[in-house]
């Protein structure tokens, strides 16, 4: 990182040390990009610099640079991988999908262009699509969830009376949480529900589904993810890891073009009411599906504001590779449903959120034991 007064100053500082910083002794510097944020310490604009290199000792790249520019220049991070940054116009152009470029005339939800959605998302790992679902839907579902939210926690409460909901670890085929005011249900038995998602939804966006996935042998799961009011932030993490043998873009700048194994599952998230900072929202890594060297890099992404805030209003969608990191932001306001489409490959069987006893059949040591099992999970 180096200070910096401007994006002018940025772009001249990127000039110099791209130019002048190239080897250190025989070992080459490749420069990735550059991108910008705030040093928390001191409030001043820093510059970021991404590089690739096998020196030995990262203090001379450091020092190079600080020849270079005329001024010090200091290490952030190092990785077993390529950091994504930011780019400098930020994420919006690149990942929020822009209905001038589709030729539907549908007023109402916008459709998306197959090529545009595959590339974004082999790329950036996500992208937003506005008004996926229209207000009307929304309200039948959101009414419909929180019904059976109730009746779920009601029915936990009459089997489990010794269970705190929220506070403690929840394992069942239902419905799973670690706690810290955040569950994922499993919309399962509720024939009217997936009805409504597979005739608006699913059967509109299964062409794209299956373009990114590249397979038309496709399943899908439905679930409702919520948190509660005084839910902290979640830590880091993705939802599913890279494929054992599966490729990642390793080195290269442009791998994802090349290299990167096709995600074999992705999500969709709908909220079912607006998301702002108040009832708080995912916050997302972009391009950190791009390579598993970044598992456990998120607190990263916060400090070179890499991150970008899935706010949206209710009924938009977020997409997003299975593999790219995100967590929940806290919730300060009202209970928040998500409905969450988890699209996959039929090979995939998602096993890391749930057990596999229900609500009326498990025994408290079953469920002691699970919560052993599971303790060091993220939901």
């Amino acid at each position: 990182r180096i200070a910096s007064s401007s994006p002018d100053t940025d772009e001249k500082l990127w000039s110099l040390v791209t130019k002048q910083v190239t080897h250190i002794n025989d070992a080459i510097i490749t420069w990735v990009n550059y991108s910008s944020a705030t040093d928390e310490e001191c409030g001043q604009r820093t510059l970021l610099l991404c590089a690739i290199s096998d020196v030995s000792n990262t203090d001379d790249i450091v020092n190079a640079v600080s020849i270079a520019v005329e001024r010090d220049a200091e290490l952030w991070a190092t990785a077993p991988a390529i950091l994504p940054l930011r780019p400098v116009n930020g994420y919006d152009r690149y990942i929020k999908y822009n209905s001038s470029s589709s030729n539907d005339d549908d007023n109402t939800t916008e459709s998306l262009q197959e090529v545009w959605a595959k590339q974004t998302m082999k790329e950036h790992g996500l992208f937003a699509q506005r008004a996926l679902i229209e207000k009307s839907t929304v309200d039948e579902l959101r009414q419909e969830i929180m019904t059976e939210i109730k009746l779920t926690e009601d029915l936990i409460r009459l089997h489990h009376p010794e269970i705190n909901i929220g506070k403690d670890f929840i394992s069942f085929k239902e419905i799973g949480s670690r706690g810290n005011e955040r569950f994922d249900l499993l919309l399962l038995q509720q024939e009217n529900l997936r009805d409504i998602i597979e005739r608006r939804v699913v059967q509109r966006i299964i062409p794209v589904v299956e373009s990114i996935l590249e397979s038309d042998e496709i399943d899908f799961d439905l679930s409702v993810v919520y948190s509660k009011s005084g839910a902290p932030d979640q830590g880091w993490h993705a939802d599913g890891d890279h494929q054992k043998g599966a490729e990642d873009i390793k080195w290269d700048v442009d791998g994802w073009k090349t290299h990167l194994a096709p995600a074999y599952a992705l999500c969709v998230f709908i909220p079912l009411i607006d998301l702002d900072d108040e009832t708080g929202y995912t916050q997302f890594w972009p391009g950190s599906h791009q390579s598993r060297g970044l598992a456990g890099f998120g607190p990263v992404a916060q400090i070179t504001e890499s991150t970008w805030n899935g706010k949206c209003n209710a009924g938009d969608a977020i997409w997003y590779d299975y593999r790219t990191m995100h967590r929940g932001m806290q919730n300060c306001k009202k209970l928040r449903p998500v409905l969450q489409i988890l699209f996959k490959r039929k090979w995939y069987a998602e096993t890391r959120n749930y057990g596999t006893v229900g609500i009326t059949e498990a025994k408290r040591d079953t469920l002691s034991e699970c919560s052993q099992n599971n303790a060091t999970g993220a939901a």
